[in-house]
């Protein structure tokens, strides 16, 4: 099972990032699409997609996204959000915390939780744009980065 995660994408479309996720199983975006048109393209991309509100998403087509998410993927449940500051308090049954907000890879495990920040796919921060590709396995998962 791959789960394309996307952040941070600010107007830009990429075709070398559709390129990259076309073969994943679900796609996760934690917001800062910026405008209609390029969450319409990711909406529409074929790839069944979980996605937050960010702080620069704004209009109508932004309001039927929320702040918080709770999704249950192949046996394991997800909280995705856009700024991690604005989780919920109790996270006691996620398994996965996908965030974006800072523009910058990051991945950890805390309090047996796997926290991952793909990047932004849009707008670099002096980390390179990018995303990230989540494989949830048998024996547990593999994140790779993909600097775009």
């Amino acid at each position: 099972m791959k789960i394309a995660l996307v952040s941070d994408t600010h107007g830009v479309c990429r075709k070398e990032l559709f390129d990259h996720i076309k073969n994943c199983d679900y796609l996760i975006h934690t917001g800062d699409f910026d405008n209609e048109r390029t969450y319409n393209r990711f909406l529409n991309c074929g790839i069944p997609m979980y996605a937050v509100r960010g702080n620069c998403d704004h209009g109508e087509w932004a309001s039927y996204l929320h702040e918080f998410v709770s999704v249950p993927i192949n046996g394991k449940l997800f909280y995705l959000v856009h700024n991690k500051a604005d989780l919920p308090f109790d996270l006691t049954d996620a398994d996965f915390i996908i965030f974006g907000h800072t523009h910058v890879f990051t991945h950890y495990d805390r309090y047996g939780k796997v926290f991952i920040n793909p990047g932004s796919a849009g707008a670099d921060r002096g980390d390179g744009k990018g995303i990230a590709i989540l494989e949830l396995t048998d024996n547990g998962y593999d994140v790779e980065r993909i600097l775009l």
